[in-house]
């Protein structure tokens, strides 16, 4: 896709963009993905996630895509294995500070990545801590989110993990914290229905859209379809100056390694992402 970079923003030549959603998961049938064209009347679909094949056709197709999965490991955690490898004398357990506000950091430096901390003090979502890409299941996804980026990449160099580039860190649960769409309860899995009937309907009024009635009844059914919609809508975010990218010297030498996970701006509509313009572009 043509594209024009403006203020850190990207924005499709003629105004049209497309982004790309993937909720992915291990090798299983869980994974989603979903597209949406954004012109002067956006059109969303949900697409085929068999494999690994359907995903990078899909990622191909798109301006910029918002994967939902870890695009990297904790630094601290890589030079564990290496000192254990080596047997050399093992790094320092270190655990991530307090918040100025007292809020205590997400964890240790071993099993929890620098975007993870940041995100988790960020979002205030003292009940959802991001799990972690070294010790949990979540590994496995990351493994694959890996080798997807390698393939996406086709030879050439590396793709960044700081959401720079054709591909950015997602994800969705936060995102629907930092728009105020977050329910009480759940919106994961079969007990997930009463609040996936709010932030789906919620999502089209603050979008301005009209799903189409399959796509709707599909993420009202799926959060693995409702998280990959999200996906698609936090890479449009990214790509107009809608999220958070890493700000400090320590911020962007660790997403460059661990990747860094692109929340939106608190408080941002989401009708502004029916336009072109960046906060930059506004006096």
């Amino acid at each position: 896709m043509a594209e024009t970079v403006r203020d850190g923003a990207t924005t499709a030549v003629g105004g049209v963009m497309v982004t790309v959603g993937i909720d992915l998961a291990g090798y299983t049938n869980t994974t989603g993905a979903c597209r949406v064209t954004w012109a002067d009347a956006p059109r969303v679909e949900l697409l085929p996630a068999r494999d690994d094949e359907d995903l990078l056709a899909a990622m191909r197709s798109a301006d910029r895509t918002g994967l939902d999965a870890p695009l990297g490991w904790p630094i601290a955690f890589a030079a564990l294995l290496g000192a254990h490898r080596a047997g050399a004398a093992l790094p320092v357990r270190a655990r991530y500070p307090m918040s100025e506000d007292g809020r205590p950091g997400v964890g240790s430096r071993f099993t929890h990545r620098l975007t993870d901390d940041v995100a988790w003090k960020r979002t205030g979502a003292r009940g959802q801590r991001p799990l972690s890409v070294s010790t949990d299941k979540l590994g496995a996804v990351a493994l694959r989110a890996a080798d997807l980026m390698e393939r996406l990449a086709d030879g050439g160099p590396a793709l960044p993990r700081d959401g720079s580039g054709p591909v950015l860190e997602v994800y969705p649960a936060y995102a629907l914290l930092q728009w105020g769409l977050a329910q009480a309860g759940t919106y994961k899995g079969k007990k997930g229905g009463p609040a996936r009937a709010v932030i789906v309907p919620a999502l089209e009024e603050g979008l301005g859209l009209d799903l189409p009635a399959p796509v709707r009844e599909r993420c009202l059914r799926s959060d693995h379809d409702l998280d990959a919609l999200v996906s698609a809508v936090v890479a449009r975010a990214a790509a107009l100056g809608f999220t958070h990218p890493p700000e400090t010297d320590e911020e962007r030498a660790a997403a460059a390694v661990e990747g860094w996970m692109h929340l939106p701006r608190r408080g941002a509509a989401l009708a502004e992402l029916r336009g072109t313009s960046s906060p930059a572009d506004r006096p």
